[in-house]
C-alpha cells in the first residue's frame, strides 16, 4: 500500500499490481495493461464524479489523478473481470475493512504472484533434507518436516514429490501448516496401517494392565534444524 494513498496496490520486483474486487469476496491482483492494449482506471468514471453535497472523506483522501489514470488490464491475474479497486467503494459499503483491503486473498492470483519472485537461494542442507524426507515417506508413507523456512516450501514440496515418485511410482500429497510441511503417500501409508494398529493396541493394553508403557515411536516427525550444516 502506498503511504500517500495514491492507489491501493502492491509492488513486486518493480511492477505494480492493483488490488481489485470482483463479484465474489476475494481480493484480486490486476496487472498494468500491456502497451497497445486497452486499459481501464482504478475506479469507473462515474464513481469519480462526486455530485453529493458531502463527498466521501475516504474518496477525497486518494489521489484522484491516480484513480482516473487508464493504466490497468481489463482482467485480474486469474482472468476475471474486476469491478473496481478495493479500498474506496467497498470500504464505504462495509464489505471490507481497510486492513482487509491491503492484501490479496485470491489463491490463484497469489499462486501467479509467487512466480514473479526470484527463486530463493537454497540452504546448504536442502539436498540432505530432501533425502531424509524421501526415505521417511518411502518407509512410512508419511513425514512431517518442521521449522521449514518459508521461501523453501515450494522447492521442498516439488523435490520430495519428484523423488518419491521416482523411487516408488506413487504420487504424494503435501500440506503446509505454518512452518511445517506434511508429506503423505496414501498407498504406502495404508500398507503400514495394520502395524500401527497393533502398536496402538499394545500401548492401550499396557496401560490397562499396569505395565510400564513406552511412548509410540514417531520416526516420521522431523525438524529442519536437526540437519544444520556447520
Amino acid at each position: 500500500m502506498g503511504t500517500a494513498r495514491d492507489l491501493n496496490s502492491i509492488s513486486i520486483n518493480g511492477r505494480e499490481f492493483l488490488l481489485t474486487a470482483t463479484a465474489g469476496e476475494a481480493i484480486h491482483l490486476s496487472r498494468e495493461a500491456q502497451p497497445g492494449k486497452a486499459g481501464r482506471a482504478a475506479l469507473p468514471e462515474w464513481r469519480l464524479k462526486v455530485r453529493r453535497k458531502k463527498p466521501s472523506p475516504l474518496l477525497q483522501s486518494y489521489n484522484r489523478a491516480a484513480l482516473a489514470e487508464v493504466r490497468w488490464a481489463e482482467t485480474t491475474m486469474c482472468g476475471r473481470q474486476w469491478i473496481a479497486m478495493v479500498g474506496v467503494e467497498h470500504i464505504e459499503a462495509q464489505e471490507f475493512s481497510e486492513d482487509e483491503a491491503s492484501s490479496p486473498s485470491c489463491r490463484r492470483c497469489l499462486a501467479l504472484m509467487d512466480a514473479l519472485f526470484p527463486e530463493p537461494q537454497l540452504d546448504d542442507r536442502f539436498g540432505l533434507v530432501v533425502q531424509v524426507i524421501t526415505d521417511t515417506v518411502v518407509e512410512h508413507g508419511y513425514a512431517e518436516m518442521r521449522n521449514v523456512p518459508g521461501d523453501h516450501h515450494a522447492a521442498l514440496r516439488k523435490r520430495v514429490r519428484s523423488a518419491v515418485k521416482e523411487q516408488t511410482g506413487y504420487g504424494i500429497q503435501t500440506i503446509i501448516h505454518e512452518s511445517m510441511v506434511i508429506f503423505v503417500c496414501e498407498p504406502i501409508h495404508q500398507q503400514h496401517a495394520k502395524e500401527r494398529g497393533h502398536a496402538a493396541a499394545q500401548a492401550v493394553h499396557d496401560v490397562l494392565t499396569g505395565k510400564p508403557s513406552q511412548p509410540l515411536p514417531t520416526p516420521w516427525r522431523l525438524s529442519w534444524d536437526t540437519w544444520a550444516v556447520e
